[in-house]
Parts: C-alpha cells; sequence; structure tokens
C-alpha cells in the first residue's frame, strides 16, 4: 500500500518590531478622497452640460478657435459647475482642469482632455 504525505503550510504571524515609520494615518488621505469625489462630481457637470448642448460645444469650440479666453470661461461657467476651472485648449481638444483642498491644503486635482479634432 502506498501512502503520500502531504506538507500543510503552517500559519506565522511576525510582529513589526520598532519600525522606522510612523503609525498609518489615514484621515487626510480620507479628506482628499471626499474632495477628489466632489471634483469627479463637478466634472461631470461639465461633461454631461457640452454633451447635452450642441450650440454649447460649437460656442465653446468657436471661442478657443478665436483665442477668446474670456468667452471659454464664460461658456463654463454657464454649465453650473461650482469649482474654479482652468481651461487650455488647442486645435484638436480641450483640457478641463479642477482643483480641490483638503484642510486647507491643495490635496487633489482633475485633468481632463477632451480630443474634438484630428
Amino acid at each position: 500500500m502506498f501512502y503520500q504525505s502531504y506538507w500543510i503550510p503552517q500559519a506565522f504571524f511576525y510582529r513589526q518590531q520598532d519600525s522606522p515609520f510612523p503609525p498609518v494615518d489615514i484621515s487626510y488621505f480620507q479628506q482628499a478622497l471626499t474632495s477628489y469625489q466632489t471634483l469627479l462630481e463637478h466634472g461631470s457637470i461639465i461633461v454631461n452640460s457640452l454633451v447635452s448642448s450642441p450650440e454649447k460645444m460649437r460656442q465653446l469650440m468657436d471661442a478657443a478657435q478665436a483665442s477668446d479666453d474670456a468667452e471659454v470661461d464664460r461658456i463654463i461657467r454657464e454649465t453650473g459647475v461650482p469649482t474654479v476651472v482652468e481651461t487650455s485648449y488647442s486645435p484638436t481638444g480641450v483640457t478641463f482642469t479642477l482643483r480641490d483642498e483638503a484642510a486647507g491644503i491643495p490635496c487633489c486635482t482633475l485633468t481632463m482632455y477632451i480630443r474634438w479634432g484630428f
């Protein structure tokens, strides 16, 4: 008769001794993630507003083509987004940058590049 033996691994738990690093504190990270969720919502406001209005898209592209920064800013403010949006554009697309703070410290940036030409 043939018996096969199996090795069963044992769980070993190691306690980290004298770590050179401070204990992890997630509070700021949690605040930053919450702020980023807000930025995502604001980015969605911009996208949804433009998608729902071909005329607004046309106005934005015309203003960008004419390098009319004030008009571009006005069109973006009209979307109803409560965050300040930095807008830059080129012949091939537009970039929207939204920033936020957590606990008074800059924490997160949402940058959306949307192509509008070739």
